[in-house]
């Protein structure tokens, strides 16, 4: 009875409601590249020397690694050449070495006023395009002028691998289907391209490459607009009740295959947004990007290399059905020596009579029956080129005779497959002409790392 009165009019112990945490998490982050040489010589610049916390285990598992390739030297060079898309990252020490690099990663990234343009949300909108010129956030509006070599930027963007890479890719796979079931390629006439031919074109590529992948990624939230003859990297926020005109804004570098922390085909071939940290390679906004780096080298011996690889790169498969008597790959070289012929007059400041154009013309029918093969094609723009010089007295240097035929092969729809808009002639079909190419403009970054 007594415990029972105890435990009525006892004093109650109340437990205080605890309140809810505000801490937030930091945000999460996930890479699917990272150049650890360049982040680890950057974050060296800032603090100095970098304390490395899986150096002993890297020695015990790279004797063991020692021992095992000494057993099975032939199973690992076999590996080796059919993980040609795939990243490994399942053993201890990668996990470990991995981990470590994250928090370089992060103590880098910490670090304040080492990026100029980074990701915002509290984004002030311009009453005009004066506010532009004055702003001084570079991460809502920046200056061509000031994106110079070196600085560091940010952006999110819709990351996919260069034309280049995917006709290299394209190329190969096909090759390697056509030449492991020969039967379903080589039924009547219905190849999309000959397989020696795209073989060639392939291990070109492959060569030009090196190894490295060339990726664009255009910005998601930024654009570029020109005031008084200036060009600004603006976010496409501030200028959302501003009637201007707006470019793309792409950013292009090179990467590395073993820099790549996930399988290339999840990150390169989906369109995926991520984020993009990386330096600017060369200073202001570029109207055009050359992937092929090694092609630069061959200009002298090859001046046409680079608009192969360019008017490779657009190519299209898709079709249309359409009546078409006349053989495709002769029409449009000669429409593209035709544009030739009158952009290299244009810009030599020279001009024809009616004989001289009649002989031209008369020569460009008879040049148009080497359009089936590339080493035609490029003799035909010799041949006329050396018309041309002889007629004038002048010729184009080799840049110059480049572009030009770089923009009549555009104009025409040429491409560097003759054998594909052949087969597509002889049954009724024709390629459609590749759409004008989109006025982009370019910025050039050595990438740091990906991430989302």
């Amino acid at each position: 009875m007594v415990s029972w009165y105890r435990r009525l009019f006892g004093k109650r112990t109340i437990h205080p409601v605890e309140p809810e945490s505000t801490v937030r998490p930091a945000p999460l982050r996930e890479f699917v590249y990272l150049d650890e040489v360049s982040l680890r010589s950057l974050l060296s610049s800032q603090v100095g020397g970098v304390t490395d916390s899986t150096s002993e285990q890297k020695v015990a598992s790279d004797l063991g690694e020692f021992q095992a390739k000494l057993a099975s030297d032939v199973m690992v060079a076999k590996s080796e050449v059919n993980s040609r898309f795939q990243t490994s990252n399942s053993s201890t020490l990668q996990t470990s070495r991995k981990a470590t690099v994250q928090s370089w990663f992060r103590e880098f990234y910490d670090k304040p006023g080492l990026r100029l343009v980074e990701p915002i949300s509290d984004v002030v909108h311009f009453t005009d395009l004066e506010d532009v010129k004055g702003c001084r956030r570079p991460s809502a509006a920046l200056s061509s002028e000031n994106l110079q070599r070196g600085i560091l930027v940010e952006f999110k963007v819709k990351l996919s691998a260069d034309r280049v890479f995917h006709l290299g890719t394209l190329v190969s796979e096909f090759i390697g289907m056509a030449k492991d079931y020969p039967r379903i390629f080589a039924a009547g006439n219905s190849a999309v391209f000959d397989v020696e031919e795209a073989e060639a074109v392939g291990k070109l590529l492959q060569r030009l490459l090196a190894g490295l992948i060339p990726i664009r990624g255009e910005a998601v939230e930024y654009c570029v607009i020109e005031v008084g003859g200036i060009e600004y990297v603006v976010h496409q926020k501030a200028i959302a009740n501003l009637d201007v005109e707006t470019k793309p804004l792409v950013l292009v570098g090179v990467t590395e295959h073993l820099a790549y922390w996930k399988d290339i085909r999840r990150v390169l071939f989906s369109d995926a947004e991520f984020t993009m940290l990386g330096r600017v390679s060369k200073s202001g906004l570029q109207e055009s990007w050359m992937p092929v780096k090694l092609a630069d080298l061959m200009k002298d011996i090859a001046p046409d290399l680079v608009d192969h690889i360019n008017s490779a790169s657009r190519i299209s498969f898709s079709r249309t059905p359409t009546v078409r008597k006349e053989n495709v790959n002769e029409v449009r070289l000669g429409l593209a020596l035709h544009h030739y012929v009158s952009g290299l007059l244009t810009s030599l400041e020279r001009s024809l009579g009616d004989e001289e154009f009649e002989v031209v013309s008369a020569r460009i029918e008879e040049l148009r029956e080497r359009a089936e093969t590339v080493s035609g094609q490029r003799s035909a723009f010799g041949a006329i080129g050396n018309e041309i010089s002889a007629m004038i007295g002048q010729e184009a240097d080799a840049d110059l005779d480049a572009k030009l035929r770089e923009s009549a092969r555009n104009a025409s729809g040429l491409t560097l497959f003759p054998s594909q808009t052949k087969a597509d002639s002889s049954s009724d079909q024709a390629i459609v002409v590749d759409a004008p190419v989109p006025d982009e403009r370019f910025l050039d970054v050595e990438i740091v790392a990906m991430y989302w």
